[in-house]
């Protein structure tokens, strides 16, 4: 399982495959760009458009209605189509992919993921040259949304950063400081342990919750390296590096057993959910959660008069370089079936540019990848952003791998209860899964 698919898989994996169009019962998802009549009988071109259910939200309504009701200025309209996310909504894809059933826009994980699991790269159409691309930062573009020299999407959605969620008049009470060190780490959960609070949450029956606290050491493994995430994934695709060989990883899935073993962790961490931490974390039963930044926008939806008592920072490690996980957003590509590109380009686009995206961000706050956009944005999520904006953040290393791993909270939850023995069998279930799906795609290097 990748965490690019956290509430793909997390929160959808119970959802009917479906097909749900906008304003009818069944929409044609395919590539032909259909003629609507406007208001004053002139034509204006429909672009069809597929996504994931869960990814279309309110900042997807805004800037879906906005569009519509601008058509005629804008030369355009769009009709969106959802499909359930997930593995069954993955396969749906690799069906349409594989059928050239394609919408004239289509909503995806990363370019990396149309090549290496739909096997469909060359069905998507370059976007270099869009004007809207000076408004981001080219490295943030780079490695994900620009993939093999060429601009194959743009970011829709906002960004990701996992970090360490925590109350702030816990720590206050507990006269704590944020550590910097794991040493120092252990020293807070120890005090916070002695005043009756539990230190860390874990959520474990909400299965892919227990992966944030270990995704950081491939982090510090590239960092130690002196490389980027990309290059380490690299290595592990061409079969020059194994997971067992990243220290820093095992090392870390040690370390998140260890806080089990020590006590710091809520004894009913198997049966607790998400929702069971956040409301934990926002009234004080615990101090810290290991999460993504969600966390802060479900505590603020959830628990406003809390959300200002959440705090965030860096998980420490031991040596204090301390590193986030960012989680880019998904991608909007141009497909080759579309029949009018110049028109699809277009709206492309305009979706990434600074008006439409701000207007995303209003409707759906959060950190984007637009350097002109502006968004109100929970405390905790702002004090990763500044975390990120020093350049101490790499891209998730689980969206750009080449070979999937399977799924990672299978062998963490095993580690943790036994099943498994040594951190290392954590690491060496994903180097078997990989391998086993590279030969599966007769890779030569394997």
């Amino acid at each position: 399982m990748k965490m690019k698919k956290y509430l793909a898989i997390g929160i959808t994996a119970l959802m009917t495959i479906a097909m749900i169009g906008c304003g009818s019962d069944s929409k044609n998802t395919g590539g032909s760009a259909a003629v609507s009549d406007s208001n004053n009988g002139e034509r204006v071109e429909t672009l069809t458009v597929l996504m994931y259910t869960d990814w279309y939200k309110a900042g997807w309504e805004a800037l879906e209605k906005h569009i519509n009701d601008n058509s005629e200025e804008l030369g355009f309209k769009l009709e969106i189509s959802k499909i359930q996310g997930g593995a069954q909504g993955d396969q749906v894809l690799q069906t349409k992919f594989a059928t050239d059933d394609l919408p004239d826009i289509i909503q995806v994980y990363k370019p990396q993921w149309v090549d290496a699991y739909v096997n469909g790269l060359d069905k998507l159409v370059d976007l270099t040259g869009l004007e809207s691309a000076s408004q981001y930062d080219e490295k943030a573009l780079e490695g994900t949304f620009i993939y093999n020299d060429k601009l194959y999407a743009m970011p829709v959605d906002s960004v990701v950063l996992s970090g360490v969620f925590y109350n702030k008049s816990v720590f206050e009470q507990a006269q704590v400081e944020i550590p910097k060190t794991w040493e120092e780490f252990l020293s807070v959960c120890e005090t916070l342990k002695e005043k009756g609070v539990t230190p860390v949450y874990y959520s474990g029956k909400d299965a892919w919750s227990v992966q944030p606290p270990t995704i950081s050491g491939i982090v510090s493994d590239a960092a130690e390296k002196n490389i980027t995430t990309f290059d380490l994934m690299n290595q592990i695709g061409e079969n020059k590096l194994k997971y067992a060989e990243c220290d820093n990883f095992v090392d870390i899935i040690k370390r998140t057993k260890d806080l089990i073993d020590l006590g710091y962790v809520n004894e009913t961490y198997l049966s607790d959910t998400v929702d069971n931490a956040h409301q934990a974390l926002a009234e004080g039963e615990c101090a810290m959660y290991i999460n993504g930044t969600w966390c802060a926008d479900n505590i603020a939806e959830k628990f406003p008069d809390k959300i200002d008592e959440i705090g965030a920072f860096a998980l420490p490690t031991p040596s204090g370089d301390n590193y986030i996980n960012m989680f880019t957003p998904y991608s909007l590509a141009l497909t080759t079936q579309c029949k009018n590109v110049e028109l699809g380009k277009k709206a492309i686009d305009f979706i990434a540019s600074v008006e439409a995206q701000q207007i995303y961000a209003d409707a759906q706050p959060g950190v984007y990848l637009n350097q002109k956009v502006t968004s109100e944005i929970p405390q905790a999520t702002a004090e990763l952003k500044e975390i990120m904006d020093s350049g101490k953040s790499m891209t998730d290393w689980e969206e750009i791998n080449k070979y999937s791993y399977g799924n990672l909270s299978e062998p963490l939850l095993n580690y943790y209860t036994g099943t498994l023995k040594e951190a290392a069998d954590v690491a060496k279930a994903l180097d078997a899964e990989t391998e086993r799906n590279a030969k599966a795609q007769g890779d030569k290097n394997w």
